[in-house]
């Protein structure tokens, strides 16, 4: 469930590259409230650049704080603005004034702005969040519009609401401004950001690759092509392309869409779309699809970018769908914790390993192996995570639990399993320093069930009982079901549920006939 107010859509973003060199106009050194209306002409100069991270890290309780501020006549620090040939350009305080706009405006991430920026396809979780926004806005001190009524009729309304509303006329939001052209300034937006809201050098690489084919695929796929529009440049028929593409992407990545508490296997790929990993994870990927982690700015028109699209779709396809190459990897056993939450690295992990096995033709072999390294992966969580927490989830990491992967699945080929599979795997010198016994509940209080317990409970007691696949015996998720035919059509079998059985779509066409190819050449 999201936690934080989307406000992304109430300032709109521009390339700081599409308009001229900075300008010497006089300028004001603050705003009042009334500047932030949908048709006042501050705000409609009003900009981020193109760079800037989404407007959507402050939860209700946060947003309402600063907006008081605001109405109680608190010192707000200044934001921190660039003047450009008319557009003001937000280098820092995007979050504040954009908490005030949507007071203004009514708009919490589900109104008029955020209709028209996501068009009309806003989650549930934004809706619910921004509700919940709204109303602690009622509770706490009313709505811009019932003070802006305030002024015209007093008597309707309390003294106190009255009062706040004409103070209105004498404060405002210092504005602070940046001098210079726009190297200056986008050195400037780092520079701040590096101070307050630290940029971590994973957000600085995706600031510098706004441009950059596997960018602006992460960031179309991450909003099913709709928000700040990176690819406005691209012909018309290419921007089709690519929004019908990440739109297909987006839904088997991250839908359905993750319910806590937890009380079902339905989970998406790549959790919850509003997570802080969510856009790097979706980059990560890109990347991994198409061994292109550098790549250069996309000049092409997007041809590039819809080439990168179509390499993540054939990914995705093979990982997770109900395409006919689909394996059809059961999200809550290979992409997330004991707790019920994704981890990108299990997702990268698997991903790789597998894209990898698909462009060799080791598939085949995997699907062998698939029901008993699945019951080891369900049954020794906790050696997962000792992996993990020893080399962490960067790099270096990934390329350790893939080891761990591989070195696992060649034991189950070698006809390991169960216990002695675990004791194979720890008595081996590179992990000796697994402890089997640790139970991934250790440290949780005795007294009082925690949501990561909950969750562990109910993954625990829902997976025995998951559907699993009649040809390879994996879990088979309810994104990549497919119905099989035990005796085939062409063989006169019927079509009726005595003859029908449940299967990944992969097992129902190139596995199966890859069995009865091998058969019949084994007995020739």
């Amino acid at each position: 469930m999201a936690t934080h107010v989307n406000l992304d859509a109430l300032i709109r973003r521009e390339d700081f590259e599409a308009v001229s060199d900075a300008d010497d106009t006089q300028v004001k050194d603050s705003s009042p409230i009334t500047d932030f209306t949908s048709d006042a002409f501050f705000y409609g100069a009003l900009r981020k650049p193109d760079f800037q991270r989404e407007t959507a890290e402050w939860d209700p309780a946060r947003v309402v704080g600063l907006i008081r501020s605001f109405v109680d006549g608190e010192l707000i620090p200044g934001v921190i603005v660039w003047k450009n040939k008319g557009l003001v350009f937000v280098i820092d305080g995007s979050h504040r004034l954009s908490a005030l706009i949507a007071w203004v405006q009514d708009d919490y991430g589900d109104g008029i702005a955020s209709q028209e920026f996501f068009n009309h396809d806003i989650p549930d979780d934004q809706r619910k969040i921004a509700d919940r926004t709204r109303k602690l806005v009622e509770k706490e001190f009313g709505s811009y519009d019932s003070h802006r009524k305030a002024i015209a009729d007093p008597a309707a309304y309390g003294p106190e609401i009255v009062s706040r509303a004409r103070r209105f006329g004498s404060i405002s939001l210092p504005l602070q401004w940046v001098n210079g052209d726009a190297v200056k300034a986008e050195a400037s937006f780092v520079r701040i950001n590096q101070r307050a809201a630290m940029i971590t050098p994973q957000e600085l690489e995706l600031i510098e690759s706004r441009r950059k084919p596997n960018a602006i695929a992460a960031r179309a796929i991450i909003r099913k092509g709709t928000g700040h529009q990176y690819w406005s440049k691209f012909p018309a028929e290419t921007q089709q392309s690519l929004k019908d593409m990440a739109t297909e992407l987006h839904g088997m990545m991250f839908e359905p869409a993750l319910q806590y508490p937890i009380k079902s296997l339905d989970m998406p790929a790549c959790g919850p779309v509003y997570s802080s990993t969510a856009l790097r994870q979706v980059y990560d990927f890109i990347n991994l699809c198409t061994s292109a982690p550098s790549p250069k700015d996309d000049t092409s028109g997007g041809a590039v970018t819809v080439d990168y699209l179509k390499l993540c779709r054939r990914a995705m396809w093979l990982l997770l769908s109900n395409h006919k190459s689909s394996i059809g990897l059961h999200p809550a056993v290979y992409f997330y914790s004991w707790t019920g939450k994704q981890q990108p690295i299990l997702f990268l992990v698997v991903a790789e390993m597998l894209i990898e096995y698909d462009r060799t033709n080791q598939i085949p072999q995997f699907i062998a192996s698939r029901k008993a390294f699945e019951d080891f992966l369900i049954n020794n969580r906790s050696l997962v995570a000792q992996v993990v927490r020893k080399f962490g989830t960067k790099a270096s990491g990934i390329g350790h639990l893939r080891t761990f992967y591989e070195l696992t699945l060649s034991m189950i080929g070698g006809g390991l399993a169960g216990a002695g599979l675990v004791e194979a795997i720890t008595s081996n010198a590179a992990y000796s320093y697994l402890q089997p016994a640790e139970s991934p509940y250790d440290g949780t209080a005795p007294t009082r069930y925690s949501t990561q317990v909950k969750a562990g409970l109910v993954m625990r007691e829902l997976l025995p009982t998951a559907i699993r696949c009649n040809i390879c015996g994996g879990f088979v998720p309810s994104q990549a079901m497919s119905i099989d035919h035990k005796e085939r059509k062409e063989d006169g079998g019927p079509s009726t549920v005595e003859n029908a059985q449940v299967s990944h779509p992969y097992c129902n066409t190139g596995y199966k006939e890859a069995q009865r190819a091998k058969s019949k050449k084994g007995s020739a």
